[in-house]
């Protein structure tokens, strides 16, 4: 597309920006075209993830986790579940939010099961980027050991996809749900009036909301979490965070305050992008940080920014 005024409809449908994806910015979850240039697409936020997580970040990642289990009494010798695991997944399953999950408590203590069955083949059993390791899920039509966490692209290319070696999500630090909210605005009770100006002006300023520093790899289920030694994404099958994101609510806010007054004194683009860049920028580094020191093996908090 020849223009970024072209992605200005909130349609996550849409495929934005397919002929020249580099150098524009983007605020929507959207479908990238299935072809080589899939994982390094800028949009590619699993793709993004992985790769800063392997190279930058993998001492979150690259841990004994199984001195880490032992230690924490977590497993038996053979690295079954332990009488210990079972009890804390047995008291952590919410039964208060049954009506909204179609999994049961046996469900979890059998994905436990299932990534400690990965964890015993060795230290690096969990390790990120690891594809030397034997067995590997039997996918039939994927050839050969394919890295570790590495994302699934279809059934033929790219890893064994978000249940291996244990479940997990790639996170974005600032929701796509929180921007359309409280910068974008819904207009509805508590988000600002709609405003495509704004977006077009974060646009201008080349943030893409699936860049690297935007996002973290993170265990789904707060049992794998718990030796991780991070917080849990989604766990229990209820797919929200809600506590993590309403506490971005008044940061983000702030940024659609000082925008708003940008417009209302006509200042240039230009003079507005490197202010809203370096915001967006600073505040995924800042969540990030409080991220990595959360209690480890709950969900995501909130967080005080």
């Amino acid at each position: 597309m020849a223009s970024s005024d072209t992605h200005l409809a909130w349609d996550p449908k849409t495929l934005n920006h397919t002929d020249k994806p580099a150098g524009f910015g983007c605020l929507w979850r959207h479908t990238i075209t299935d072809n080589g240039g899939w994982s390094s697409h800028p949009c590619n936020h699993m793709s993004n993830c992985y790769k800063v997580s392997l190279n930058e970040r993998g001492a979150l990642y690259n841990k004994d986790h199984q001195a880490i289990a032992r230690r924490m009494k977590l497993v038996q010798e053979d690295f079954g579940l332990s009488g210990k695991a079972k009890k804390r997944i047995w008291k952590r399953f919410p039964v208060s939010d049954s009506s909204k999950r179609k999994l049961t408590l046996s469900d979890f203590f059998d994905r436990a099961r299932q990534s400690l069955y990965w964890l015993r083949r060795g230290p690096e059993g969990w390790h990120i980027g690891v594809k030397h390791l034997a067995p590997v899920p039997n996918q039939t039509l994927k050839k050969g050991n394919r890295p570790q966490f590495q994302p699934r692209q279809n059934p033929t290319q790219g890893g064994y996809g978000a249940f291996y070696p244990y479940e997990h999500n790639y996170h974005h630090l600032i929701p796509v749900g929180a921007v359309e909210e409280w910068v974008i605005g819904k207009g509805e009770s508590g988000s600002p009036a709609r405003s495509d100006l704004v977006v077009k002006l974060i646009l201008i300023s080349r943030w893409n909301i699936h860049n690297e520093k935007n996002m973290v790899l993170l265990p789904q289920q707060e049992f794998e979490a718990l030796i991780v030694g991070l917080p849990a994404h989604c766990p229990w099958g209820v797919p929200a965070h809600a506590a993590y994101q309403a506490s971005l609510k008044d940061q983000l806010r702030d940024l659609r305050d000082v925008i708003d007054r940008a417009v209302i004194e006509k200042q240039h683009p230009k003079e507005l992008k490197s202010a809203i860049l370096d915001e967006l920028n600073a505040l995924s580094e800042a969540l990030l940080e409080q991220v990595k020191v959360m209690r480890a093996g709950v969900q995501l908090s909130a967080v005080d920014v």
